[in-house]
């Protein structure tokens, strides 16, 4: 985790508050034995969350979804599809919860670094 101080400027250049900036990293390996979905980052922490990152589906049969929700809401409003053996980056917005389905067992990498203001 690093955290950086910001000052928060406005037209004319006079800056009105100092804002602390944090960055974290996370990486893992996720599993499925068989079809199925389950949360793979959940954010608790700022509603004013950013993250930019990876998924990458090493194996799979057919297509890897991943869902990306924001709290309270139980429709994705992003949706990647990932088949076999492909990658996608994403840069999202505020969201709170990432979530991986697949239709069969599957395996793969995930990968995010999300920046939050505390």
């Amino acid at each position: 985790m690093r955290g950086v101080s910001m000052h928060k400027c406005g037209q004319s250049n006079s800056c009105f508050s100092e804002k602390v900036m944090v960055q974290d990293k996370v990486c893992t390996n996720w599993q499925f034995t068989t079809a199925g979905s389950q949360a793979i980052y959940t954010d608790n922490i700022s509603s004013t969350i950013t993250g930019t990152g990876y998924v990458k589906v090493d194996s799979a049969v057919g297509t890897v979804s991943v869902d990306f929700f924001r709290t309270g809401d139980t429709t994705a409003f992003h949706t990647l599809l990932i088949p076999a053996k492909g990658s996608a980056s994403f840069t999202i917005f505020r969201f709170n919860v990432i979530s991986i389905t697949t239709t069969s067992a599957a395996h793969g990498e995930f990968c995010i670094t999300v920046r939050y203001s505390l």
